[in-house]
């Protein structure tokens, strides 16, 4: 994330949960797939992680989560939400998507979960995710597709006209995949979910 986009979602912070909640649908099972796609991994980095929709689920199954964000606000939000309730094996730090303060081959998984549509360059974050995780880390990017349908196009203009953020990729499942495949991983699943936007919910390997 570019140091204009995380201003974006700074300013976004405040009424981040309560936006959220309107396109949610899908969540459940998200977080039901990423603990059986993340279990017992050691390591796993959370790109994007908002105020923490996913972040506990992580911290369920794997040793250790490091959730970041772009947005300071967002951060500070979330690490208050691990402060209160005392999970030990989570903590956070603001960090671009786009420079990951993390060593080469260092990370067992990494999580981005509905951030490459609204990245000026998701194709750099997919780069940075490769560089981070070792041969045969886990890579899984949940993604809402705003392309997929002729309703899901229309609302995603609609909602680009009245919102701070904007969509730059309008992804379908199908483009997803193979965005996620030139960047080098090897595609193992691409799920379907429902939702205002369809989701799709893509597990590959390094």
């Amino acid at each position: 994330m570019a140091a204009d986009e995380a201003r974006v979602w700074d300013r976004f912070a405040g009424n981040y949960d309560r936006t959220v909640r309107h396109f949610d649908r899908s969540y459940p099972e998200v977080a039901a797939r990423l603990r059986e796609d993340l279990a017992g991994r050691a390591r796993v980095l959370e790109v994007a992680a908002g105020t923490g929709q996913f972040s506990f689920a992580l911290a369920e199954v794997a040793g250790e989560v490091l959730a970041t964000d772009g947005s300071p606000e967002m951060v500070k939000r979330l690490a208050a939400k691990v402060a209160a309730r005392g999970v030990g094996n989570l903590s956070t730090a603001v960090m671009s998507s786009y420079a990951l303060d993390v060593d080469d081959g260092s990370l067992d998984g990494v999580v981005c979960a509905n951030a490459l549509h609204v990245m000026a360059s998701p194709e750099r974050a997919l780069g940075e995710f490769r560089r981070a995780l070792r041969p045969g880390g886990r890579l899984v990017v949940p993604t809402f597709c705003h392309g997929a349908t002729w309703r899901a196009r229309l609302l995603s203009r609609l909602a680009s006209l009245v919102s701070s953020f904007e969509v730059h990729t309008r992804f379908t499942p199908a483009s997803l995949e193979r965005m996620v495949a030139a960047a080098g991983f090897a595609v193992r699943s691409v799920a379907r979910l429902p939702g205002k936007f369809p989701l799709a919910y893509v597990v590959a390997d390094r």
